[in-house]
């Protein structure tokens, strides 16, 4: 068993107190267990990678993370920090944060650890390094040829517009808020106004929802039931422009998005539960990302 000497500190701590540690060692990020579905996982994913990156520290992934993300994705990290190799004389500060931001997590020339705990949902964690996390993050082959696939068949080449929609139900309905049916029409029709010929494709955790709400419009495609989840993030990365509603899937299919000139139409209201308190918008959302009644 590793007997490794750690302070818990939440965020907030964190930044009031900032935490400094006067030595020359090098620093370790620690992310011990992934939670959550794959929006969740992959945010956790790159804010430790990326706060690696940003502070040039060592890093330790949780090897079931690393499992499930290898899954789906071309992951080849090297110089990774086994857990045999944790240093039981370094103090870690396990660190709780949901969706707060603060500048300086570390400070240079530091020797101890932070694990990181909780969602991180976070951009500015990895955002600068975000070249580095796609090319971690690439789709395995299987997954982009069965996805280009149904964009070949069900997609004219004349369609000017592509509109990759997420719509998150699920273990959301009823529990937390969920976007509208008139967020997602509006933000529909504001593609509909700007581009000459569109087509939709929905992505969801509940198509039957979806289909018979959305699908009998001649120029929206539900994905196949047969699609898994990272089949459907897959085609959100692939459509020319997007329309997010709550949950942290949909942003993934925009930040692994090769087109940075695309829209990104998003929902801005607050889910209004004790873990989203605290999240800040402009933490949460890129710059450029658009909100409904902000766009022209």
């Amino acid at each position: 068993m590793l007997n490794i000497h750690s302070q818990s500190v939440n965020i907030s701590q964190l930044s009031k107190n900032k935490l400094v540690f006067n030595s020359t060692k090098q620093c370790t990020i620690i992310l011990r267990h992934g939670i959550g579905r794959l929006g969740n996982l992959l945010f956790q994913f790159a804010s430790a990678y990326g706060l690696s990156l940003t502070y040039s520290c060592r890093l330790h992934l949780d090897q079931q993370l690393i499992d499930e993300l290898q899954k789906s994705f071309e992951i080849n990290l090297t110089n990774l920090l086994p857990k045999s190799q944790l240093n039981n004389s370094t103090l870690t500060n396990r660190v709780y944060n949901h969706c707060s931001y603060i500048p300086i997590l570390l400070s240079s020339n530091n020797s101890y650890s932070i694990e990181l705990s909780g969602y991180w949902q976070v951009y500015r964690y990895f955002i600068d390094h975000m070249e580095q996390i796609k090319q971690q993050l690439r789709f395995k082959r299987s997954i982009l040829d069965r996805v280009t696939n149904f964009f070949d068949k069900n997609i004219s080449k004349n369609v000017s517009a592509s509109v990759g929609i997420h719509i998150r139900r699920g273990d959301f309905v009823g529990v937390r808020r969920v976007s509208s049916d008139k967020y997602i029409f509006n933000a529909m029709s504001h593609f509909l106004v700007k581009y000459h010929s569109v087509v939709f494709i929905i992505t969801s955790d509940d198509k039957q929802y979806c289909r018979k709400t959305f699908g009998e419009k001649n120029n929206v495609l539900v994905t196949p039931d047969s699609f898994s989840a990272v089949d459907d993030l897959a085609t959100l990365t692939l459509c020319k422009h997007i329309i997010l509603t709550v949950g942290t899937f949909g942003l993934w299919g925009a930040f692994l998005s090769h087109n940075r000139l695309r829209d990104v139409i998003t929902d801005s209201k607050p889910d209004h539960t004790p873990l989203d308190v605290d999240c800040r918008k402009n933490d949460f959302f890129p710059s450029w990302f658009s909100f409904l009644n902000n766009t022209n």
